[in-house]
Parts: structure tokens; sequence; C-alpha cells
């Protein structure tokens, strides 16, 4: 007689696996588990997930000062950010988003930097 595994341990298992994968841990890295983050395009603020950056006001949206929700960054993490409108280079986004742009569409000064993807 052949041996059966359960089936509820198989589905246990597999909801495990799908808690684990969806919790934000990205890798293990030295020993350790790295979490993803997401990170606002207007401000450069991070969060741990994508339903708190877009439920959270932005105080650098371009609508104003907390008038609308953080955006989503589409690209990737990196060790240094180039702005779309000048070229200029950045070691983060906050950084980035906080200083004007001498080429920025509204006109010089007359916005921030935005980030590459």
């Amino acid at each position: 007689m052949k041996n059966k595994i359960p089936t509820i341990s198989i589905t246990a298992i597999c909801l495990l696996a799908l808690i684990i994968l969806s919790s934000g841990i990205q890798s293990e890295k030295g020993g350790k588990m790295q979490q993803k983050y997401y990170y606002c395009e207007y401000c450069g603020h991070r969060f741990p997930s994508v339903r708190l950056l877009t439920s959270a006001p932005c105080v650098r949206h371009p609508d104003g000062p907390n008038k609308g929700r953080h955006k989503l960054y589409e690209g990737t993490e990196k060790s240094e950010y180039t702005c779309k409108y000048c070229g200029r280079k950045f070691p983060s986004i906050m950084l980035m988003t906080a200083a004007p742009c001498v080429n920025h569409p509204k006109g010089p000064n007359k916005g921030n930097h935005s980030p590459a993807l």
C-alpha cells in the first residue's frame, strides 16, 4: 500500500509559502532577510508596502502639499538616481525631489527634479 500525503498538509504548506512570498521579504543576503521597500516618486519617502504608500498624503504632491497621495516610483532601487529633466545624479530619490530643477517643464526652478526610470 502506498503512503499518501494528506491534502491538508500540502494546502497548509502552499498557504505558508504564499504568506512568506507576499510579506515583502525579498532575499537572503549575508544570512539576513532583506525587506523590499517602495518609494514615492514625488517625495522619495520609503514604505514597506504599496498599500501604505498610496494611502498617505504627500507633502511634495504636484497639486500642493498634502493635496494628493504618494505616487509609486516604478523604477528599481539603485545606488544613484538621475533626473529625467536635466540628467543630474543624486544618491537618493528623497534628495533629488527636494531640489528645484533648472530644466523643469514648468520653467527654470519652478518644479523639483524627478527620477528617471
